[in-house]
């Protein structure tokens, strides 16, 4: 069976909190639009018959919202052409950056994750916060690396790096649990010592290590197989 096509998003922007989660996804898919033109005739400029429709797939309600959000990536030069309305007519052109485009952008680390990622019903299930958090936790993965098939930053760097205070980044943790979406491999305190200081006062010392976050590719392929099932 072919292997699933994988989106690939640069780094810097994977880890940018200047960008929000949902502009993050709305990015995604814009990439992902990108990528599904013939190879042969593949543009940065691209128009989509009916914006309203591909909102839909972005999990983007709200025409206000979806221009905020296009905004945004305008803003930080990752969409190129000036957008002042969104069409009455449907049609809209969009013209990406060359520098989100891998094959355009040799020189940058890209992360990439299966398209199945960036399906409605997964954004539907665990939100643009989860998507963007399953593409931060992969960023700090190399499979062809031994011992780096997690990722182990700490909740308060992951939160910082995303925008999300700790406790909305630990409940989106909690639903990507509960789908089986990541694995947590949670370490308590694990030494404790003294440290004397020049006053000859003790403190305690603890030594933490940080959570390792594994993704479970498998079961988001199966959630994906299963709800195309559903749907008649």
């Amino acid at each position: 069976m072919a292997k699933e096509f994988k989106i690939q998003i640069p780094q810097s922007i994977v880890r940018n909190p200047e960008i929000n989660s949902k502009s993050f996804v709305l990015l995604a898919k814009l990439i992902q639009q990108y990528n599904s033109q013939p190879e042969n005739t593949k543009s940065l400029t691209f128009t989509f018959k009916s914006y309203p429709k591909f909102m839909n797939f972005v999990d983007i309600a709200n025409k206000k919202t979806f221009k905020k959000s296009l905004d945004d990536l305008i803003e930080k030069g990752l969409v190129t052409n000036k957008i002042k309305a969104l069409p009455r007519n449907g049609q809209l052109t969009i013209t990406l950056s060359p520098n989100v485009i891998t094959d355009l952008n040799k020189g940058q680390m890209f992360t990439q994750m299966e398209s199945g990622v960036l399906n409605m019903s997964i954004i539907e299930e665990i939100g643009h916060v989860g998507v963007r958090i399953l593409y931060y936790i992969m960023s700090w993965i190399n499979y062809q690396k031994p011992g780096k098939d997690h990722c182990y930053a700490s909740v308060e760097r992951m939160a910082k790096d995303i925008a999300v205070t700790e406790k909305t980044f630990i409940k989106y943790i909690k639903i990507l649990e509960e789908l089986k979406f990541i694995r947590v491999k949670r370490f308590d305190i694990r030494n404790e010592n003294f440290k004397t200081d020049k006053n000859g006062n003790e403190s305690l010392l603890l030594d933490r290590w940080n959570n390792h976050y594994f993704i479970k590719h498998d079961n988001i392929k199966k959630f994906n197989e299963k709800s195309s099932k559903l749907i008649v």
